[in-house]
């Protein structure tokens, strides 16, 4: 089983009206003695077509040859008090048997309005469908057509500042959609029971203890609403999560970004006989720059929420990410990460934990074509599936405006 890091909480119905009217605000009205903006068309168009060809090797499955035709359009537009984006793109699998699967289509719009010089808006929707590779460790083992998934998300955020203090106000909202899975007998499984809406509620207090450096206090309230009630269980899942956390944020522009936090959080069940559960949250993120050409970035998080493994109980969730970039010329960059995760499901005591190593480069051989090579190392220890070692490698080449 992989650790799936934390879901933003959402609000679906306010964001969606909020992010609609963000993403269509006016720019303010420009004085009379001001000269007119001028930003040549009113969107900047950007796209490009990625070509790849992967190589997977593990012990369940054997080796496996995979395709993929990755289009993608972005649009942006930079007015005198706001920005938009608009960015959509595809991902399409072709395997050697000439099936075809859909990793990834997705619309990511956001906005941002200055209203003044200490107040900001800001809204983003989010919509993406996807598909696993039936090899994947979250998969039942014998999986032949894995699920569509679809998310989507909204987020609004006001941002103000008084002098040395910062507030910070959101609302966010999620609604996942999970499809049927196909096993290799035929046997057609209903994932109904995981369709869920979730919404949220967070504010953040910032203090300025010196241009650098600043503490903050964060609260958060949210509620997750499942479809239908879990077969196992024969009840609803539905929760609500509180958290409440303090922490401590360093940056120096260009250089060094750093944050990190420790907090309270719990998760009560609207079902009286399913057991509510408390824990701590620890949180950090880091970023150096030393140059123009490195960038060293990790983060750390947890999570708390329903079990993927044991229905009725909660899981416990670690995550920690690093990736490290190097620029060579301005032709060459280097690029590697490396990940770890440790799912713990409370009452029963199941661990599932994991890690992964990558390494990879991209040569641009003209301002147009980007050719890319990577590696990718996971190892999966779950309670359920037991140890998976994976190897995949990828080549492929970008064609860009």
């Amino acid at each position: 089983m992989r650790c799936v890091p934390p879901i933003a909480k959402h609000w679906p119905g306010v964001l969606v009206t909020a992010g609609a009217a963000l993403l269509c605000a006016a720019p303010p009205a420009v004085a009379q003695d001001r000269p007119r903006e001028q930003i040549g068309p009113f969107f900047d168009i950007d796209w490009n077509v990625g070509l790849r060809g992967t190589y997977t090797a593990d012990r369940a499955s054997g080796a496996s040859y995979e395709g993929t035709i990755a289009p993608d359009v972005t649009f942006t537009r930079q007015g005198e008090r706001d920005q938009t984006s608009l960015d959509v793109g595809a991902e399409f699998g072709v395997k050697l048997d000439k099936t075809i699967r859909l990793e990834d289509v997705h619309v990511d719009a956001a906005s941002s309005y200055r209203l003044d010089e200490v107040t900001q808006l800001d809204g983003s929707l989010k919509l993406r469908l996807s598909q696993d590779v039936a090899g994947n460790p979250s998969l039942p083992s014998a999986t032949k057509v894995p699920p569509l998934q679809f998310t989507g998300t909204a987020e609004g955020k006001v941002t103000r500042n008084f002098g040395r203090v910062d507030v910070v106000g959101s609302l966010s909202g999620e609604r996942f959609l999970d499809g049927q899975t196909v096993l290799n007998d035929g046997t057609v499984l209903s994932n109904v029971d995981k369709n869920f809406w979730r919404g949220a509620g967070d504010l953040r207090l910032g203090y300025e203890l010196t241009p650098v450096m600043s503490v903050f206090a964060e609260g958060s309230a949210g509620i997750q609403k499942y479809d239908t009630a879990s077969p196992s269980l024969l009840k609803f899942l539905d929760n609500r999560a509180y958290s409440l956390r303090g922490g401590l944020s360093y940056t120096l522009p260009g250089t060094r970004d750093a944050e990190t936090s420790v907090g309270r959080t719990w998760l009560d069940y609207t079902v009286p006989s399913i057991a509510d559960t408390a824990g701590w949250l620890y949180t950090a993120k880091a970023s150096v720059t030393p140059g123009e050409t490195t960038t060293f970035s990790a983060a750390l998080d947890t999570s708390l929420m329903p079990s993927d493994v044991v229905q009725g109980d909660t899981d416990l969730g670690y995550t920690l990410t690093g990736s490290a970039l190097y620029q060579v010329n301005p032709w060459l960059t280097l690029r590697g990460t490396a990940s770890a995760n440790r799912t713990v499901t409370l009452a029963s005591g199941d661990s599932d934990w994991g890690y992964g190593l990558g390494a990879g480069f991209d040569l641009a051989s003209s301002r147009h074509v980007v050719w890319s090579a990577d590696y990718l190392f996971t190892h999966d220890d779950s309670s359920v599936d037991g140890i998976t070692d994976t190897h995949a490698v990828t080549l492929g080449v970008k064609i860009k405006k």
